[in-house]
């Protein structure tokens, strides 16, 4: 991984083998990002997309081991309340016949390269645990 600062505009360069959520958690600690946005592009050897299904109140999670185009993620980072940073993920990815997989991003392995672009938030968000739906919120004032 390798990024580039330059005052809330953070760009960061994945590479093979790597995970894209795992490696935007090592970037918001890194960098002390108190929240940020974000946006990604680029391929990946596998995904794993969820749905949330409310009301068993779990993830069900499909894994697909292919060559994938990163079409876009969109999402989000925040706070565990317990320290830890928390990314939130979106993503649609394309297949070699141009039809696509969608879903939460549960986990992505790029293939080739992976491009982020990272905005950085001016304040710490934390995501609390919602006994209602069993996930953890953003906690907003």
């Amino acid at each position: 991984m390798k990024l580039a600062r330059a005052g809330d505009d953070i760009l960061v360069r994945l590479d093979l083998g790597e995970d894209l959520l795992e490696s935007l958690k090592e970037v918001a600690r890194r960098e002390s990002l108190p929240s940020a946005s974000f946006t990604a592009l680029g391929a990946v050897s596998e995904v794993t997309l969820a749905l949330f299904d409310p009301a068993e109140r779990v993830y069900r999670t499909t894994r697909f081991a292919e060559p994938l185009e990163i079409a876009a993620v969109v999402g989000n980072v925040a706070w565990l309340e317990e320290g830890e940073p928390a990314v939130h993920a979106h993503g649609v990815f394309s297949r070699e016949d141009c039809s696509a997989v969608a879903g939460h991003v549960m986990s992505a392995v790029i293939s080739v390269t992976g491009e982020v672009m990272m905005r950085a938030g001016g304040h710490k968000v934390i995501r609390r645990h919602d006994p209602r739906s069993g996930l953890n919120l953003l906690s907003l004032p």
